[in-house]
């Protein structure tokens, strides 16, 4: 077992461990990514479309600059979240993340003039390239800065576990190299959990197939608090036909660079969603257009899984293909373009839910372990933001290091961890292959943990998982025994992983008894800010789950009543 020792690992290769990389790096302390996937090459941050929420630096008046921050704390977060972080993600933003990006290379879309495109409207946003692409060509500068910096990577390499001192600090991962089958010990003072979002929970998802919540599920088993795991963020406009096509979506929001955008049709015909007239900020926050979706399912002209139309009719070929790569899709599907619409369904996107942090420092609640990005809680969906998350971490790590001692891990803890895994690979039950225990948890996540949820639909999805977790996980049945490249073994490592985050997320759902924002719980359809405007915290207790509740503070935006119907709330 080769062991290998580094100042921080970071586990996870997207936008947040990059950064986080990068600005330690510079600071003088080494760090080491360990990546699932290729670093830059796979995850949620490849599937950006816009990179920056605009400020002055690129013409913003005052008005869109308060709009941009009324965004990002009501429309995409439903106040749950901290506002003075918020703020300082803006400013930094402004002052530092736009001009770094195109110093180092990544050319913004620009005019005729020479200036660079925004999206029309009250808050702008800047995309690089095409929209909906932004995200490969950010993610390619960031892997080539890694390699300029010559910071080590370990890539194809999945960490199984957390590992921790004697003091239960974090000090380590415990990794599968999975292209040669090899065990590694990461010796590190400091750990940053990086992975992600864990969109691969339910059965139709934007997520890639790195992100089946590894990291929530390795912090929580080693003692760390989460949070909101109950918030999903929904999709409204993932192409519903294949159902290979997955992940490509027609978005309603403004093409940037032009007035218009797609609009949404029911099964009547009836346009029931345009983005200039029914969105309050014309950027296409999620939960206002699954708020309006919502509508047309209860009146019997939509569903969840498809039965409603999105597309460019009212728009010119020419112009779209201008300004974005949806064109390419049409052509594709064999469709005619524009003037076709496509059958759309609801997707899980981004989970706002996830580890606790201190936003100062990015601390988690467990010595050692540090968090940016998707994994924490604080955010949601912007790549930006978690950008913004990988600089934190590295400050809050760099102002900590003189305090932080290497310790080995606990040995115990180590063989634990490979005889738990030598187990996985070795599994020659009765029961189903590691892949369709996967499908039915996540048939149960969109079945009865879906866009509308309530008590008995929880109640039975916390069964059906028990019976998961007692029946079919030791009865897991491995066609491949072998060590090289048996990514069967990795779907049995995910499985474990994905029982205890559903599980989490059904008891937070269950604890948060109110709607708000895309959380519909129809027994309990009311946003509540007189008692739910709160951190809903969960944390290890003896053998069980405690909750706890943390009220936000509302500095610089507040909700403005106490108790309104969720469908009513403009965000």
């Amino acid at each position: 077992m080769r062991r290998i020792k580094t100042d921080v690992a970071i586990i996870g290769g997207g936008a947040a461990g990059c950064y986080a990389a990068l600005c330690l790096h510079k600071q003088g302390v080494a760090p080491l990514i360990i990546c699932k996937g290729l670093v830059g090459k796979s995850g949620a941050s490849l599937f950006a479309g816009n990179l920056v929420i605009s400020g002055k630096l690129l013409g913003n008046t005052d008005e869109q600059a308060r709009n941009t921050a009324e965004f990002l704390i009501k429309y995409h977060n439903q106040f749950l979240i901290d506002q003075r972080w918020a703020r300082r993600c803006g400013e930094w933003i402004e002052s530092v993340y736009y001009p770094e990006l195109e110093e180092a290379g990544l050319y913004f879309r620009r005019d005729d003039s020479g200036n660079v495109v925004t999206s029309p409207g009250k808050i702008r946003s800047v995309a690089a390239n095409m929209q909906g692409n932004s995200g490969v060509p950010f993610m390619d500068l960031r892997r080539k800065q890694i390699i300029r910096a010559g910071i080590p990577r370990l890539e194809e390499t999945v960490v199984t576990a957390l590992l921790r001192d004697a003091g239960g600090a974090v000090c380590g991962a415990f990794c599968l190299d999975v292209l040669s089958g090899e065990y590694l010990v990461v010796e590190a003072k400091a750990v940053i959990m990086a992975t992600g979002y864990s969109d691969r929970l339910h059965k139709r998802s934007t997520g890639t197939r790195e992100m089946s919540a590894d990291g929530i599920a390795m912090a929580w088993r080693a003692g760390a608090a989460l949070v909101n795991m109950e918030m999903q963020w929904w999709h409204t406009n993932d192409i519903a036909h294949p159902p290979s096509w997955q992940r490509m979506q027609v978005y309603p929001n403004p093409m940037l660079g032009s007035e218009k955008s797609a609009r949404m049709v029911n099964s009547a015909g009836e346009e029931f969603f345009n983005q200039q007239q029914d969105d309050p900020l014309a950027f296409g926050p999620y939960t206002v257009q699954l708020k309006a979706l919502a509508k047309q399912v209860h009146a019997g002209k939509a569903r969840y899984d498809g039965g409603y139309f999105a597309g460019f009719d009212n728009c010119d070929a020419e112009e779209v293909d201008r300004y974005t790569t949806y064109g390419k899709i049409y052509r594709q599907l064999g469709l005619e373009f524009p003037k076709t619409l496509v059958e759309t369904a609801v997707t899980s996107h981004y989970r706002q839910g996830g580890i606790d942090v201190d936003t100062a420092t990015m601390r988690s609640t467990v010595p050692g372990l540090y968090v940016a990005g998707g994994a924490g809680a604080h955010s949601n969906g912007l790549i930006a933001l978690a950008t913004f998350d990988g600089k934190v971490v590295a400050d809050g790590i760099v102002a900590d290091f003189a305090g932080l001692i290497s310790r080995p891990p606990g040995e115990i803890e180590i063989e634990i961890e490979r005889r738990r895994l030598d187990g996985l690979r070795a599994t020659s039950g009765t029961g189903p292959a590691p892949v369709i225990v996967k499908e039915t948890l996540r048939d149960i996540m969109w079945d009865k943990v879906g866009v509308e949820k309530d008590k008995g639909g929880l109640d039975a999805a916390l069964e059906e998982l028990s019976h998961i977790r007692s029946h079919l996980l030791p009865d897991m049945r491995l066609s491949n025994g072998g060590l090289k490249a048996n990514y069967e073994w990795l779907d049995a490592i995910d499985v474990v992983n994905m029982v205890d985050v559903c599980e989490l997320i059904v008891q937070s759902s269950l604890e948060r008894k109110e709607s708000r924002g895309p959380f519909f719980r129809t027994d309990f359809p009311d946003t509540d800010n007189r008692e739910w405007l709160v951190a809903n915290i969960l944390s290890k207790s003896g053998n069980g789950i405690k909750f706890q509740r943390r009220p936000y503070e509302l500095p610089y935006l507040e909700p403005g009543f106490e108790r309104k119907a969720n469908m009513e709330v403009a965000w």
